[in-house]
């Protein structure tokens, strides 16, 4: 029971350390400058982000945590890599206001979930149903990123 705990603990872990270092290159003028920006009309009111970024965290953690106990490591590859490229997407938009880059690493994201999509279906389907979500996230905010870079 307590490996499993410590387990759970450390793959939820992993993914809220990575929001939370994602979240760290928002800081207050880069807020402002987002502010600024034209954006979509489907663009949701920043609240929603937080709320949204927490479930899916709590998702992803929880779909790693169940590849965890049923796969070799190397099936959690694609995963390290996705989060990896998620966090990158945070610095770039946010922190280095390079939404055109960053569209770029969406793209990348949106494959490297894909990978890992396709990687964790071949372990346990559950793991890999939860990462849907998080995909249907992805296309959406690729969308919304590809609307500040054709607009701004």
């Amino acid at each position: 029971m307590m490996k499993f705990l410590r387990s759970l603990l450390f793959w939820e872990g992993l993914s809220f350390a990575v929001a939370f270092l994602g979240s760290s290159a928002m800081d207050e003028s880069s807020m402002m400058w987002y502010s600024g920006l034209a954006r979509s009309a489907l663009t949701p009111p920043n609240i929603a982000f937080p709320i949204v970024w927490s479930f899916l965290y709590a998702l992803m953690g929880y779909s790693a945590f169940r590849i965890a106990r049923k796969a070799k490591f190397r099936a959690l590859i694609p995963y390290i890599v996705q989060l990896s490229v998620n966090l990158v997407w945070s610095w770039a938009f946010f922190y280095f206001r390079q939404p055109s880059s960053a569209l770029a690493i969406l793209f990348l994201l949106l494959c490297s979930l894909l990978w890992t999509v396709a990687e964790f279906n071949r372990h346990d389907r559950l793991a890999a149903a939860l990462l849907v979500p998080y995909v249907l996230w992805g296309a959406f905010a690729f969308w919304l990123n590809l609307y500040v870079v054709i607009h701004n």
